[in-house]
């Protein structure tokens, strides 16, 4: 079975998160494209960095996948002598692709934090922060019997119709529609000045927001009345969404346990935070992976003694710690390159491809004395 870089896209895009979740600020999906080959062997790495890009071409690989964009911004110039316009030359005269997911993943159902919240063994109790729903709408529309499945088969080839892990979810009732043709029609049944009954499903379904205009093309290309008749309702109900989530472990854990268990799990030697020596117990944190330290704000809102992190400023951790709110730094590289091992094993059994997992040389040493 053929692998192209579009299945890797329809996967991250709408199955596994949907672009829609990403902020006004960053770029998701598509960043170099400059083949349409197989796709046998795929490298991930945190960043687009120049040496990340040279261990792709190196192994062979037909595309790159990363958390961190290539382009935040846009630029007005390629210069191969700067390092954006060498990684946009090496990728293109090298054949490799490149993808990027950055809070289209944060934003996952199954995101970076909740697998954070696995690697240490706490359950989920809900979203932390920037809580919005996905909107959801019913598709109505009207079909002659004996072409109802043939609607639902376009229905649920523009990815509507799903309920959890069910698909080809809709509801049907039957009834008789009328209409008269006029002059310059070509009616699929009756004839041209006469009042004409069809025997007719209603038949509807929910859509996700962005997929509305998909499934009304799919359908209307399988459709055999010329003038369909459809309606398109907006529901109440919306899928939801949210950055960060809220843990708990099943019994009271104490800080020092809970910065040997991140040691652990995390093969970390340092770990920053701005607790003054008190060994507090507490049974739930919030995890915002990355530069997620100022929303201490939150956790001191929603009652949350901790908060894990990267990336912790000097200011941030001392308003935090007058308010109460203790902040766990474990690296902004540490608490989210882990979860590109998840995402390689999750290609490799979906897709049947090669993942390779690239670790960066650009993550934050640390030197000691002892190490000299």
């Amino acid at each position: 079975m053929e692998i192209k870089t579009k299945d890797i896209i329809r996967f991250f895009e709408n199955d596994f998160s949907y672009l829609s979740r990403q902020y006004e600020w960053d770029t998701n999906g598509i960043q170099i494209i400059v083949h349409d080959n197989n796709i046998s062997k795929i490298v991930l790495s945190l960043e687009p960095t120049i040496d990340a890009i040279e261990f792709a071409i190196k192994e062979g690989c037909e595309l790159m996948i990363t958390h961190h964009p290539l382009f935040f911004r846009p630029i007005k110039r390629v210069d191969i002598y700067n390092p954006i316009g060498k990684k946009i030359s090496l990728s293109v005269l090298n054949q490799l692709n490149i993808l990027s997911y950055h809070t289209v993943l944060d934003r996952a159902d199954y995101s970076l934090n909740d697998y954070i919240a696995d690697v240490v063994g706490a359950k989920v109790l809900k979203g932390f922060a920037d809580l919005e729903k996905e909107s959801f709408y019913k598709f109505v529309v009207f079909v002659p019997k004996g072409y109802e499945n043939k609607v639902i088969d376009a229905i649920d080839a523009a990815g509507a119709g799903k309920i959890g892990n069910y698909s080809k979810c809709t509801f049907y009732t039957e009834g008789t529609g009328t209409f008269l043709p006029e002059e310059g029609t070509s009616p699929f049944l009756g004839k041209i000045g006469k009042l004409e009954e069809a025997h007719e499903y209603r038949l509807e379904t929910i859509v996700r927001k962005k997929d509305l205009e998909k499934v009304l093309k799919s359908v209307l290309a399988v459709h055999p009345y010329e003038e369909v008749a459809y309606d398109i309702y907006k529901l109440e109900m919306g899928e939801e969404y949210s950055l960060g989530r809220v843990c708990g472990f099943d019994n009271e854990i104490d800080f020092t346990q809970f910065l040997k268990l991140l040691s652990e799990k995390f093969n970390l030697n340092n770990i920053s935070h701005n607790n003054s020596g008190e060994n507090f117990s507490f049974d739930k944190f919030a995890v915002v992976t990355g530069s997620g330290a100022t929303f201490w704000k939150e956790c001191k809102k929603q009652n949350i003694k901790v908060l894990l992190t990267g990336d912790m400023k000097y200011h941030d951790a001392v308003d935090a710690y007058e308010n109460g709110v203790v902040i766990v730094d474990i690296g902004h590289y540490e608490s989210e390159s882990i979860y590109m091992n998840y995402l390689a094993k999750l290609l490799e059994e979906k897709f049947k491809v090669k993942t390779i997992v690239y670790k960066s040389k650009l993550k934050i040493n640390h030197w000691r004395p002892d190490n000299a």
